[in-house]
């Protein structure tokens, strides 16, 4: 038996060289871990679409496809070419947790939630020739993750991205950002046992990973535990943290000696006003500055994410954003734009107020306006975005933000570089010409693709 595991194209930033293909972000784990729990006797390969040619050839007994909202169509049109071939294929993923009854009709089965039990239950019944339509997760008692492999690595080509090893200790977050979808796929907080995830680490091969926890210090104790358990093994990581959780400065100077050399911040906005707007009023903008340099000067680089289209943003937000970003020496910026993903608070206030723009999936990827901005129109949001990045990461505003000599010198520089790549992208490549899908908008999920239908849930699957 073979299994073939795909992740499609989801256009995260990359560098291209001839044929070569590298990802400018950390190597996802949906598609390792997966693999880690496929039975020893199966053949399994793995093919992440946005460093790696998808082979539409493939033999192949059964294919699984994991989707983020951005992709959706790329792996609904992929699902149709195998199953066409003939070949079985089982939907997972972020968009079909939160809209299973749009994945349902593409799909022999559909996976709802976490896979780490719900996999091998249909790998098992689809040998056994019983497998369903509808498969969900367990529920998990004291918010403790266990069960979870160390992922299958060697699977994956290391070459194709800028941090290879990635390791997950926490999944969902206490917090409900009106923009984020992490509580409408993971409505609960679970954290694994200290001891997995010390064997994950120890199991990689290199001196460096990143956790791709979304939410890594939101149990302070946890965080303890964790970071003191890591010192030993003298490896050196990066995450993702709350810019409220860096005045806790006894926790910083622990993850600064467990081998923390960077963490993205998300301060979405220098507007406090806006911040309690979108649910973040945690985040205090007058800290920012102390913040950044607590870190800063800990030996820890800052990646400082900022979000355009908020309804306080008014047309000068973006060269105010500049400055704040050249003021606060922010180490590596980002930026994206206001998007109301499926199953968000946002989504459900935009799409009652008929503010939309766009229900095509391909263009939900943050690089995208897909509302209608409240005090600009969504042109200037696509042209004010496009004109921070470039402006931000002119040579003369990188090198004054990279200059300093000293530990974070090196990740800095390949930060910056990466985004200025990015920004030859944003202003040639064919896919960023329009704010949003002109020629198909799509139109809004009806109700029934929110659930799957009662009769549906314990259904059969029956072959073709």
């Amino acid at each position: 038996m073979k299994i073939l595991l795909i992740m499609p194209d989801a256009h995260m930033h990359k560098l291209r060289v001839g044929p070569f293909t590298r990802s400018m972000r950390e190597a996802p784990l949906t598609l390792t871990t997966l693999a880690a729990m496929v039975p020893e006797d199966v053949e399994v390969k793995l093919v992440d679409g946005s460093v790696d040619r998808i082979p539409l050839d493939e033999d192949a007994d059964l294919v699984g496809i994991s989707a983020i909202t951005g992709c959706a169509p790329a792996a609904y049109e992929l699902a149709r070419h195998y199953r066409g071939r003939g070949i079985p294929v089982v939907l997972g993923g972020v968009h079909v947790t939160i809209l299973p009854g749009e994945a349902l009709p593409h799909a022999d089965a559909i996976v709802i939630g976490r896979g780490e039990h719900a996999w091998p239950r249909l790998i098992e019944d689809f040998r056994a020739g019983r497998m369903r339509r509808v498969y969900r997760e367990e529920d998990l008692p004291d918010h403790v993750l266990t069960g979870v492999p160390v992922p299958r690595r060697d699977l994956q080509r290391r070459s194709g991205y800028m941090l290879p090893n990635t390791v997950q200790a926490t999944r969902g977050c206490k917090r409900i950002c009106d923009f984020c979808s992490v509580n409408a796929v993971w409505p609960r907080y679970l954290k694994r046992p200290v001891a997995d995830v010390v064997r994950d680490i120890r199991a990689i091969k290199g001196n460096r990973f990143g956790f791709n926890d979304v939410s890594l210090v939101d149990d302070v104790e946890y965080a303890r535990e964790l970071f003191t358990a890591i010192t030993p093994l003298r490896k050196k990581w990066g995450g993702l943290v709350t810019a409220d959780s860096l005045h806790n400065t006894e926790l910083l100077d622990l993850m600064a000696r467990s081998g923390c050399v960077y963490l993205l911040v998300g301060f979405e906005s220098g507007n406090q006003e806006t911040l309690r707007g979108i649910h973040k009023g945690f985040n205090k903008t007058l800290d920012y500055r102390e913040l950044i340099t607590g870190l800063q000067r800990r030996g820890i680089s800052v990646q400082g994410c900022f979000v355009f289209g908020f309804d306080h943003d008014e047309k000068d937000v973006f060269a105010k954003t500049v400055q704040l970003v050249q003021d606060l020496r922010v180490d590596i910026p980002r930026f994206s734009l206001y998007t109301p993903y499926p199953g968000t608070t946002l989504f459900k206030r935009m799409m009652d107020a008929g503010r939309i723009l766009s229900y095509n999936w391909n263009d939900y990827d943050t690089m995208h306006v897909v509302i209608r901005p409240e005090r600009m129109t969504p042109e200037e949001l696509y042209d004010g975005f496009k004109w921070a990045y470039r402006e931000t990461f002119r040579l003369h505003r990188a090198l004054r933000r990279i200059s300093r000599p000293d530990i974070r010198s090196g990740i800095n520089f390949v930060g910056n570089l990466a985004y200025r790549i990015f920004v030859r992208r944003l202003y040639g490549e064919p896919r960023f010409a329009t704010p949003y899908s002109l020629a198909n908008p799509g139109t809004p999920p009806p109700p029934e693709h929110w659930s799957v239908p009662a009769e549906m849930e314990h259904a059969p699957w029956s072959p073709a």
